[in-house]
Protein backbone atom coordinates (compact mmCIF):
# COMPACT_ATOMS: atom_id res chain seq x y z
CA UNK A 1 0.00 0.00 0.00
CA UNK A 2 1.40 3.39 -0.85
CA UNK A 3 0.99 6.09 1.82
CA UNK A 4 0.50 9.80 0.95
CA UNK A 5 3.43 11.23 2.52
CA UNK A 6 3.54 14.29 4.82
CA UNK A 7 6.47 16.87 4.09
CA UNK A 8 7.05 20.09 5.44
CA UNK A 9 5.27 22.04 2.95
CA UNK A 10 3.04 18.72 2.46
CA UNK A 11 -0.70 19.61 3.24
CA UNK A 12 -3.39 16.89 4.63
CA UNK A 13 -6.03 15.75 1.97
CA UNK A 14 -9.61 15.07 2.84
CA UNK A 15 -11.69 13.82 -0.06
CA UNK A 16 -15.77 13.85 -0.69
CA UNK A 17 -16.94 10.88 -3.44
CA UNK A 18 -20.20 11.53 -4.59
CA UNK A 19 -21.66 8.24 -5.45
CA UNK A 20 -21.84 4.56 -4.44
CA UNK A 21 -21.97 3.16 -7.76
CA UNK A 22 -18.86 1.27 -9.43
CA UNK A 23 -17.57 4.65 -9.92
CA UNK A 24 -17.64 6.10 -6.36
CA UNK A 25 -16.54 2.30 -5.25
CA UNK A 26 -13.39 2.14 -7.43
CA UNK A 27 -12.59 5.48 -6.13
CA UNK A 28 -12.73 5.00 -2.76
CA UNK A 29 -10.77 1.52 -3.38
CA UNK A 30 -7.84 3.07 -5.15
CA UNK A 31 -7.59 6.30 -1.95
CA UNK A 32 -8.40 3.55 0.93
CA UNK A 33 -4.73 1.94 -1.26
CA UNK A 34 -3.05 5.28 -0.95
CA UNK A 35 -4.20 6.13 2.83
CA UNK A 36 -6.02 9.32 1.85
CA UNK A 37 -8.60 10.37 4.29
CA UNK A 38 -12.29 9.65 2.35
CA UNK A 39 -16.17 10.05 2.78
CA UNK A 40 -18.70 8.10 0.59
CA UNK A 41 -22.19 10.52 -0.11
CA UNK A 42 -24.73 8.06 -1.08
CA UNK A 43 -28.29 9.04 -1.87
CA UNK A 44 -29.65 5.43 -1.71
CA UNK A 45 -30.12 3.12 1.16
CA UNK A 46 -27.25 0.82 -0.27
CA UNK A 47 -24.40 0.72 -2.74
CA UNK A 48 -24.79 0.01 -6.91
CA UNK A 49 -25.73 3.04 -8.07
CA UNK A 50 -28.02 2.22 -11.39
CA UNK A 51 -27.99 -1.24 -9.95
CA UNK A 52 -29.44 -0.51 -6.69
CA UNK A 53 -31.90 2.08 -8.27
CA UNK A 54 -33.55 -0.31 -11.31
CA UNK A 55 -35.11 -3.36 -10.14
CA UNK A 56 -37.07 -3.38 -13.54
CA UNK A 57 -38.04 -7.49 -14.45
CA UNK A 58 -35.21 -8.06 -17.05
CA UNK A 59 -32.54 -6.03 -16.26
CA UNK A 60 -29.60 -7.23 -16.98
CA UNK A 61 -25.69 -6.06 -18.65
CA UNK A 62 -25.48 -5.93 -22.35
CA UNK A 63 -21.80 -6.70 -22.16
CA UNK A 64 -19.63 -9.49 -21.13
CA UNK A 65 -20.24 -10.02 -17.81
CA UNK A 66 -16.19 -10.42 -16.96
CA UNK A 67 -16.10 -6.64 -18.27
CA UNK A 68 -18.61 -6.08 -15.65
CA UNK A 69 -16.19 -6.86 -12.90
CA UNK A 70 -13.19 -4.94 -11.80
CA UNK A 71 -9.74 -5.81 -12.48
CA UNK A 72 -8.36 -6.49 -8.96
CA UNK A 73 -11.51 -8.14 -8.12
CA UNK A 74 -12.39 -11.44 -10.16
CA UNK A 75 -15.86 -13.22 -9.91
CA UNK A 76 -17.15 -16.45 -11.39
CA UNK A 77 -20.54 -15.09 -12.72
CA UNK A 78 -23.62 -17.47 -13.35
CA UNK A 79 -24.01 -15.84 -16.67
CA UNK A 80 -22.46 -14.52 -19.81
CA UNK A 81 -24.82 -11.00 -18.96
CA UNK A 82 -25.03 -10.89 -15.11
CA UNK A 83 -28.47 -10.15 -14.06
CA UNK A 84 -28.98 -6.91 -11.71
CA UNK A 85 -29.29 -9.32 -8.75
CA UNK A 86 -26.00 -10.47 -9.15
CA UNK A 87 -24.78 -7.12 -9.55
CA UNK A 88 -25.46 -5.93 -6.51
CA UNK A 89 -24.37 -8.92 -4.84
CA UNK A 90 -20.95 -8.67 -6.27
CA UNK A 91 -20.92 -4.70 -5.31
CA UNK A 92 -22.14 -5.42 -2.05
CA UNK A 93 -19.42 -7.73 -1.70
CA UNK A 94 -16.75 -5.64 -2.86
CA UNK A 95 -17.74 -3.14 -0.63
CA UNK A 96 -17.62 -5.22 2.60
CA UNK A 97 -14.25 -7.33 1.29
CA UNK A 98 -12.58 -3.48 0.76
CA UNK A 99 -13.41 -2.20 4.09
CA UNK A 100 -15.99 0.61 2.43
CA UNK A 101 -19.00 0.40 4.13
CA UNK A 102 -17.42 2.51 7.55
CA UNK A 103 -16.69 5.38 4.67
CA UNK A 104 -19.92 5.63 3.03
CA UNK A 105 -22.94 7.25 4.44
CA UNK A 106 -26.24 6.26 2.89
CA UNK A 107 -29.21 7.88 2.74
CA UNK A 108 -26.92 11.02 2.15
CA UNK A 109 -27.83 12.89 -0.94
CA UNK A 110 -25.28 16.12 -1.97
CA UNK A 111 -27.24 19.16 -3.01
CA UNK A 112 -23.92 21.21 -3.50
CA UNK A 113 -20.80 21.74 -3.68
CA UNK A 114 -18.70 25.06 -3.43
CA UNK A 115 -15.61 26.39 -4.04
CA UNK A 116 -13.80 28.11 -1.19
CA UNK A 117 -10.61 29.67 -3.02
CA UNK A 118 -9.57 31.40 0.16
CA UNK A 119 -8.55 27.79 2.11
CA UNK A 120 -8.92 26.18 -0.89
CA UNK A 121 -11.88 23.63 -0.20
CA UNK A 122 -14.78 22.80 -1.28
CA UNK A 123 -17.84 23.06 1.45
CA UNK A 124 -20.10 20.43 0.43
CA UNK A 125 -23.90 20.54 1.77
CA UNK A 126 -26.03 17.78 2.03
CA UNK A 127 -29.98 17.34 1.92
CA UNK A 128 -29.97 16.69 5.66
CA UNK A 129 -28.37 20.66 5.98
CA UNK A 130 -25.01 18.97 6.96
CA UNK A 131 -21.82 21.36 5.76
CA UNK A 132 -18.48 19.56 5.55
CA UNK A 133 -15.33 20.81 4.11
CA UNK A 134 -12.86 19.10 1.56
CA UNK A 135 -10.10 19.23 -0.62
CA UNK A 136 -11.01 17.20 -3.59
CA UNK A 137 -14.39 16.44 -4.70
CA UNK A 138 -14.94 13.73 -6.54
CA UNK A 139 -18.67 13.49 -8.34
CA UNK A 140 -19.77 9.79 -9.53
CA UNK A 141 -23.58 10.43 -9.77
CA UNK A 142 -23.20 9.23 -13.13
CA UNK A 143 -25.10 10.56 -16.24
CA UNK A 144 -27.94 7.95 -16.24
CA UNK A 145 -29.92 8.69 -12.35
CA UNK A 146 -32.19 12.09 -13.30
CA UNK A 147 -35.27 10.29 -14.91
CA UNK A 148 -36.89 12.05 -17.74
CA UNK A 149 -40.80 12.25 -16.93
CA UNK A 150 -42.87 13.64 -20.12
CA UNK A 151 -45.08 16.12 -19.73
CA UNK A 152 -48.22 14.76 -20.93
CA UNK A 153 -51.41 16.06 -20.65
CA UNK A 154 -54.13 14.55 -18.25
CA UNK A 155 -50.86 12.23 -16.31
CA UNK A 156 -52.16 13.29 -13.24
CA UNK A 157 -55.89 12.49 -13.91
CA UNK A 158 -55.32 8.81 -14.65
CA UNK A 159 -57.64 6.41 -12.86
CA UNK A 160 -54.69 3.36 -12.92
CA UNK A 161 -50.82 3.26 -11.94
CA UNK A 162 -48.38 5.27 -13.71
CA UNK A 163 -44.67 5.19 -12.71
CA UNK A 164 -41.59 5.13 -14.65
CA UNK A 165 -38.77 2.34 -15.14
CA UNK A 166 -36.28 3.72 -12.18
CA UNK A 167 -39.05 3.62 -9.23
CA UNK A 168 -40.20 0.03 -10.72
CA UNK A 169 -43.75 -1.03 -8.74
CA UNK A 170 -42.92 -4.15 -7.67
CA UNK A 171 -45.86 -4.01 -5.30
CA UNK A 172 -48.34 -4.03 -8.21
CA UNK A 173 -49.20 -7.28 -9.98
CA UNK A 174 -49.25 -6.47 -13.45
CA UNK A 175 -51.57 -10.51 -14.66
CA UNK A 176 -54.51 -9.62 -16.74
CA UNK A 177 -53.72 -5.88 -16.83
CA UNK A 178 -53.88 -4.04 -19.84
CA UNK A 179 -50.49 -2.30 -19.95
CA UNK A 180 -48.94 0.78 -22.00
CA UNK A 181 -45.09 0.63 -22.18
CA UNK A 182 -44.25 3.70 -23.81
CA UNK A 183 -40.68 3.87 -25.22
CA UNK A 184 -38.31 1.67 -27.35
CA UNK A 185 -34.65 1.59 -25.73
CA UNK A 186 -32.79 -1.00 -24.41
CA UNK A 187 -34.92 -0.78 -20.66
CA UNK A 188 -38.47 -1.02 -22.66
CA UNK A 189 -36.78 -4.19 -24.56
CA UNK A 190 -35.59 -5.76 -21.18
CA UNK A 191 -39.17 -5.01 -19.90
CA UNK A 192 -42.05 -5.63 -22.64
CA UNK A 193 -41.20 -9.96 -22.72
CA UNK A 194 -41.19 -10.04 -19.10
CA UNK A 195 -44.61 -8.08 -18.66
CA UNK A 196 -46.09 -9.68 -21.89
CA UNK A 197 -45.63 -13.01 -20.76
CA UNK A 198 -48.35 -12.17 -17.45
CA UNK A 199 -50.22 -8.94 -19.13
CA UNK A 200 -53.40 -9.45 -20.86
CA UNK A 201 -52.68 -7.06 -23.46
CA UNK A 202 -49.52 -4.83 -23.52
CA UNK A 203 -48.99 -1.76 -26.07
CA UNK A 204 -46.03 -0.74 -26.78
CA UNK A 205 -45.45 3.02 -27.79
CA UNK A 206 -42.44 3.84 -30.07
CA UNK A 207 -41.41 7.37 -31.74
CA UNK A 208 -38.40 5.28 -33.52
CA UNK A 209 -37.37 2.18 -33.97
CA UNK A 210 -33.92 1.04 -32.83
CA UNK A 211 -31.48 -1.08 -34.47
CA UNK A 212 -31.63 -4.40 -32.44
CA UNK A 213 -29.24 -7.06 -32.91
CA UNK A 214 -29.91 -10.94 -30.69
CA UNK A 215 -27.14 -10.79 -27.21
CA UNK A 216 -26.62 -14.06 -27.33
CA UNK A 217 -27.61 -14.60 -23.39
CA UNK A 218 -27.20 -18.08 -21.59
CA UNK A 219 -26.29 -19.66 -18.11
CA UNK A 220 -23.21 -20.85 -17.72
CA UNK A 221 -22.14 -24.46 -17.46
CA UNK A 222 -21.38 -25.73 -13.35
CA UNK A 223 -17.98 -27.26 -15.32
CA UNK A 224 -17.74 -23.02 -17.00
CA UNK A 225 -18.10 -21.63 -14.21
CA UNK A 226 -15.49 -23.69 -12.48
CA UNK A 227 -12.81 -22.70 -15.11
CA UNK A 228 -14.16 -19.29 -15.44
CA UNK A 229 -12.87 -18.70 -11.27
CA UNK A 230 -9.70 -19.52 -11.62
CA UNK A 231 -7.69 -16.38 -11.75
CA UNK A 232 -5.67 -16.90 -14.31
CA UNK A 233 -8.50 -18.24 -16.80
CA UNK A 234 -10.53 -15.08 -15.26
CA UNK A 235 -7.95 -12.39 -16.61
CA UNK A 236 -7.07 -14.28 -19.89
CA UNK A 237 -10.90 -14.08 -20.54
CA UNK A 238 -11.15 -10.56 -19.71
CA UNK A 239 -7.83 -9.61 -21.95
CA UNK A 240 -9.38 -11.58 -24.52
CA UNK A 241 -12.12 -9.81 -24.87
CA UNK A 242 -11.03 -6.23 -24.56
CA UNK A 243 -8.30 -7.43 -27.18
CA UNK A 244 -11.54 -8.19 -29.17
CA UNK A 245 -13.46 -4.57 -28.09
CA UNK A 246 -10.36 -2.50 -28.95
CA UNK A 247 -9.96 -5.11 -32.31
CA UNK A 248 -13.07 -3.10 -33.48
CA UNK A 249 -11.98 0.30 -33.66
CA UNK A 250 -9.22 -0.63 -36.61
CA UNK A 251 -9.99 0.41 -40.10
CA UNK A 252 -13.37 2.11 -38.55
CA UNK A 253 -15.47 1.58 -35.61
CA UNK A 254 -18.98 0.47 -36.43
CA UNK A 255 -20.43 3.51 -35.23
CA UNK A 256 -18.45 5.39 -38.21
CA UNK A 257 -21.13 5.41 -40.87
CA UNK A 258 -20.06 3.85 -43.98
CA UNK A 259 -17.39 1.28 -42.63
CA UNK A 260 -17.17 -1.73 -43.41
CA UNK A 261 -18.40 -2.89 -39.92
CA UNK A 262 -20.90 -0.42 -39.59
CA UNK A 263 -22.34 -1.55 -43.09
CA UNK A 264 -22.38 -5.95 -41.91
CA UNK A 265 -23.89 -4.69 -38.54
CA UNK A 266 -26.94 -2.82 -40.57
CA UNK A 267 -27.11 -6.01 -42.60
CA UNK A 268 -27.27 -8.46 -39.84
CA UNK A 269 -29.64 -6.39 -38.22
CA UNK A 270 -31.65 -6.43 -41.49
CA UNK A 271 -32.12 -9.68 -41.49
CA UNK A 272 -32.55 -10.41 -38.34
CA UNK A 273 -36.22 -8.01 -39.08
CA UNK A 274 -36.67 -9.84 -41.96
CA UNK A 275 -36.00 -13.34 -40.34
CA UNK A 276 -38.70 -12.82 -37.64
CA UNK A 277 -40.90 -11.19 -39.50
CA UNK A 278 -41.26 -12.62 -42.38
CA UNK A 279 -45.21 -13.50 -41.78
CA UNK A 280 -45.47 -10.57 -40.66
CA UNK A 281 -44.76 -7.10 -43.22
CA UNK A 282 -46.63 -4.71 -40.91
CA UNK A 283 -44.47 -4.72 -37.88
CA UNK A 284 -41.31 -5.31 -40.34
CA UNK A 285 -41.95 -1.67 -41.61
CA UNK A 286 -42.36 -0.54 -38.28
CA UNK A 287 -39.21 -2.23 -36.27
CA UNK A 288 -37.02 -0.85 -39.23
CA UNK A 289 -34.74 2.08 -38.57
CA UNK A 290 -34.82 4.73 -41.28
CA UNK A 291 -31.69 5.95 -39.72
CA UNK A 292 -28.19 4.76 -40.28
CA UNK A 293 -27.15 1.97 -37.57
CA UNK A 294 -25.44 3.16 -34.43
CA UNK A 295 -27.57 6.25 -35.01
CA UNK A 296 -28.82 5.68 -31.58
CA UNK A 297 -27.54 3.09 -29.04
CA UNK A 298 -27.32 -0.35 -30.78
CA UNK A 299 -29.61 -2.65 -28.81
CA UNK A 300 -28.67 -5.90 -27.69
CA UNK A 301 -31.61 -8.37 -26.98
CA UNK A 302 -33.30 -12.21 -27.59
CA UNK A 303 -36.52 -11.66 -26.67
CA UNK A 304 -37.71 -8.12 -27.53
CA UNK A 305 -38.59 -8.92 -31.29
CA UNK A 306 -40.49 -12.46 -30.45
CA UNK A 307 -42.45 -10.58 -27.79
CA UNK A 308 -43.88 -8.47 -30.81
CA UNK A 309 -45.18 -11.69 -32.55
CA UNK A 310 -47.46 -12.38 -29.26
CA UNK A 311 -51.47 -12.17 -29.92
CA UNK A 312 -51.50 -10.22 -26.71
CA UNK A 313 -48.79 -7.60 -27.83
CA UNK A 314 -49.81 -4.27 -29.80
CA UNK A 315 -46.85 -2.11 -31.01
CA UNK A 316 -48.15 1.87 -32.36
CA UNK A 317 -44.90 3.38 -34.30
CA UNK A 318 -46.52 6.77 -32.83
CA UNK A 319 -45.22 8.61 -29.49
CA UNK A 320 -47.72 9.51 -26.70
CA UNK A 321 -49.62 13.16 -27.17
CA UNK A 322 -52.16 13.12 -24.21
CA UNK A 323 -53.31 10.51 -21.06
CA UNK A 324 -57.13 9.88 -20.77
CA UNK A 325 -58.61 8.50 -17.39
CA UNK A 326 -58.73 5.17 -18.85
CA UNK A 327 -55.80 4.90 -21.16
CA UNK A 328 -53.12 6.47 -23.64
CA UNK A 329 -54.32 8.34 -26.78
CA UNK A 330 -51.53 8.38 -29.42
CA UNK A 331 -49.93 11.41 -31.18
CA UNK A 332 -52.25 10.58 -34.74
CA UNK A 333 -55.60 10.37 -32.22
CA UNK A 334 -56.36 7.24 -31.87
CA UNK A 335 -56.81 5.76 -28.36
CA UNK A 336 -55.69 2.98 -26.44
CA UNK A 337 -57.23 1.20 -23.15
CA UNK A 338 -54.63 1.38 -20.40
CA UNK A 339 -55.15 -0.03 -16.51
CA UNK A 340 -50.96 0.53 -15.84
CA UNK A 341 -48.61 3.02 -17.48
CA UNK A 342 -44.50 2.52 -17.87
CA UNK A 343 -42.60 5.13 -18.24
CA UNK A 344 -39.49 3.29 -20.21
CA UNK A 345 -38.45 7.32 -21.47
CA UNK A 346 -35.22 7.19 -20.61
CA UNK A 347 -32.94 9.84 -18.44
CA UNK A 348 -31.59 13.28 -18.78
CA UNK A 349 -28.76 11.72 -19.96
CA UNK A 350 -26.94 15.12 -21.38
CA UNK A 351 -27.71 16.93 -18.77
CA UNK A 352 -24.64 16.35 -16.15
CA UNK A 353 -24.77 16.58 -13.13
CA UNK A 354 -28.52 17.45 -13.08
CA UNK A 355 -29.08 16.86 -9.36
CA UNK A 356 -26.24 18.41 -8.04
CA UNK A 357 -25.19 22.32 -8.04
CA UNK A 358 -21.72 22.90 -8.39
CA UNK A 359 -20.05 26.52 -7.71
CA UNK A 360 -16.26 27.11 -9.00
CA UNK A 361 -14.11 29.44 -8.28
CA UNK A 362 -15.55 33.35 -8.25
CA UNK A 363 -19.14 31.67 -7.70
CA UNK A 364 -18.94 30.28 -11.02
CA UNK A 365 -21.77 27.36 -11.74
CA UNK A 366 -21.15 24.81 -13.72
CA UNK A 367 -24.65 24.61 -15.19
CA UNK A 368 -24.37 28.20 -16.34
CA UNK A 369 -21.04 27.48 -18.00
CA UNK A 370 -22.79 24.18 -19.78
CA UNK A 371 -25.67 25.98 -20.99
CA UNK A 372 -24.84 25.34 -24.30
CA UNK A 373 -23.67 21.69 -23.98
CA UNK A 374 -21.78 19.71 -21.32
CA UNK A 375 -17.94 19.53 -21.78
CA UNK A 376 -14.49 18.27 -19.89
CA UNK A 377 -11.01 17.39 -20.50
CA UNK A 378 -10.85 13.59 -20.50
CA UNK A 379 -14.53 13.83 -19.31
CA UNK A 380 -13.13 14.78 -16.03
CA UNK A 381 -11.99 18.19 -15.13
CA UNK A 382 -13.09 21.66 -16.14
CA UNK A 383 -11.36 24.92 -15.88
CA UNK A 384 -12.62 27.29 -12.97
CA UNK A 385 -13.59 24.47 -10.99
CA UNK A 386 -10.51 23.32 -9.41
CA UNK A 387 -9.82 20.22 -6.75
CA UNK A 388 -13.10 18.79 -9.24
CA UNK A 389 -13.75 15.71 -10.83
CA UNK A 390 -15.99 13.52 -12.80
CA UNK A 391 -16.14 9.34 -13.27
CA UNK A 392 -18.77 8.62 -16.40
CA UNK A 393 -18.87 12.28 -16.99
CA UNK A 394 -19.16 14.04 -20.86
CA UNK A 395 -17.97 12.03 -23.40
CA UNK A 396 -17.08 9.01 -21.50
CA UNK A 397 -19.76 6.48 -22.75
CA UNK A 398 -19.09 3.73 -24.81
CA UNK A 399 -16.21 1.10 -24.51
CA UNK A 400 -15.88 -1.19 -21.53
CA UNK A 401 -16.54 1.27 -18.88
CA UNK A 402 -15.36 0.11 -15.78
CA UNK A 403 -11.92 -0.06 -17.39
CA UNK A 404 -12.72 4.24 -17.83
CA UNK A 405 -13.68 4.00 -14.01
CA UNK A 406 -10.36 2.51 -12.61
CA UNK A 407 -8.04 4.40 -14.79
CA UNK A 408 -9.90 7.91 -13.92
CA UNK A 409 -9.59 6.84 -10.75
CA UNK A 410 -5.91 5.91 -10.62
CA UNK A 411 -5.83 9.73 -12.32
CA UNK A 412 -7.58 11.12 -9.19
CA UNK A 413 -5.16 9.59 -6.68
CA UNK A 414 -1.92 10.52 -8.71
CA UNK A 415 -3.37 14.46 -8.34
CA UNK A 416 -4.37 13.94 -4.90
CA UNK A 417 -1.18 12.59 -4.36
CA UNK A 418 0.60 15.19 -6.29
CA UNK A 419 -1.52 18.63 -3.70
CA UNK A 420 -0.17 16.80 -0.93
CA UNK A 421 3.90 16.29 -2.35
CA UNK A 422 4.01 19.91 -3.23
CA UNK A 423 1.41 21.68 -0.78
CA UNK A 424 -0.67 23.17 -3.15
CA UNK A 425 -4.39 24.25 -2.32
CA UNK A 426 -5.36 23.61 -5.46
CA UNK A 427 -4.87 21.96 -9.56
CA UNK A 428 -6.95 23.19 -11.95
CA UNK A 429 -6.95 22.05 -15.96
CA UNK A 430 -5.84 24.98 -18.35
CA UNK A 431 -8.82 26.75 -20.03
CA UNK A 432 -6.78 26.30 -23.45
CA UNK A 433 -6.41 22.55 -22.71
CA UNK A 434 -9.83 22.24 -22.38
CA UNK A 435 -10.79 24.39 -25.64
CA UNK A 436 -8.51 22.74 -27.98
CA UNK A 437 -9.22 18.91 -26.33
CA UNK A 438 -13.17 19.54 -27.39
CA UNK A 439 -12.74 20.83 -30.74
CA UNK A 440 -10.92 18.02 -31.60
CA UNK A 441 -12.78 15.74 -29.96
CA UNK A 442 -15.99 17.09 -31.77
CA UNK A 443 -14.09 16.85 -35.30
CA UNK A 444 -14.03 13.65 -34.58
CA UNK A 445 -17.39 12.66 -33.29
CA UNK A 446 -18.81 15.09 -36.21
CA UNK A 447 -18.05 11.75 -38.72
CA UNK A 448 -19.87 9.57 -36.60
CA UNK A 449 -23.67 7.82 -37.48
CA UNK A 450 -24.23 9.76 -33.91
CA UNK A 451 -23.92 12.79 -35.29
CA UNK A 452 -27.11 12.09 -37.69
CA UNK A 453 -29.82 11.04 -35.61
CA UNK A 454 -32.02 12.59 -33.14
CA UNK A 455 -30.46 10.94 -29.91
CA UNK A 456 -30.32 11.43 -26.00
CA UNK A 457 -26.23 11.69 -27.02
CA UNK A 458 -26.47 15.44 -27.71
CA UNK A 459 -26.58 18.88 -26.03
CA UNK A 460 -28.99 22.11 -26.42
CA UNK A 461 -26.51 23.03 -29.25
CA UNK A 462 -26.34 19.68 -31.28
CA UNK A 463 -22.97 18.70 -30.12
CA UNK A 464 -22.40 15.00 -28.69
CA UNK A 465 -21.84 15.26 -25.77
CA UNK A 466 -22.03 11.62 -24.08
CA UNK A 467 -20.14 9.85 -26.37
CA UNK A 468 -16.30 8.85 -26.54
CA UNK A 469 -15.70 7.32 -30.33
CA UNK A 470 -11.88 6.48 -30.18
CA UNK A 471 -11.61 3.12 -28.22
CA UNK A 472 -9.95 2.19 -25.14
CA UNK A 473 -6.36 2.02 -26.37
CA UNK A 474 -6.60 6.08 -27.18
CA UNK A 475 -8.32 7.29 -24.08
CA UNK A 476 -5.69 5.38 -21.84
CA UNK A 477 -3.02 7.22 -23.74
CA UNK A 478 -4.29 10.29 -22.90
CA UNK A 479 -4.83 9.69 -19.53
CA UNK A 480 -1.47 8.67 -19.03
CA UNK A 481 0.47 11.16 -21.85
CA UNK A 482 -1.59 14.64 -20.81
CA UNK A 483 -2.33 13.74 -17.06
CA UNK A 484 0.35 16.10 -15.41
CA UNK A 485 1.21 18.57 -18.19
CA UNK A 486 -2.01 20.20 -18.12
CA UNK A 487 -2.79 20.90 -14.94
CA UNK A 488 -1.90 24.02 -12.90
CA UNK A 489 -0.96 23.35 -9.31
CA UNK A 490 -1.56 26.65 -7.00
CA UNK A 491 -0.51 27.12 -3.45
Amino acid sequence: MKIVRQSKRSRPVRVAVIGAGFGGLVTAVKLKRAGVEFVVFEAEPGPGGTWWRNTYPGCEVDVASVLYSLSFYPRSWSRTHATQGELLEYIEELVDDFGLRPHIQFSTRVEQVEWNDADGTYQVTTDAGTVEQFNFVVSAVGFLGDPNIPAWPGLDEFDGEAFHTLWWRHDLDLTGKKVALVGNGSTATQIAPEVAAVAENLTIFIREPGWILPKGERDFTEAERINNAKPWNYRLSRLRILARTQWAYVGGAVHETGSKRNVRAEARARDYINTTFKDRPDLREKVTPKYPYSGKRRILQSTYYPTLLRDNVDLVDSSVNKILRGGVVSARGDEYEADVIIMATGFKASEYLSTLRVIGRGGRQLADKWRDSAYAFLGMTVDEFPNFYMLYGPNTNGGPILVHHELQADHIVADVRRLAKHGWRSLEVRESVVRKYNQVLQQRLSKTAWATSNNYMKGPDGRIVTQWGDGMISFWLLHKLLRRSVMRGRR
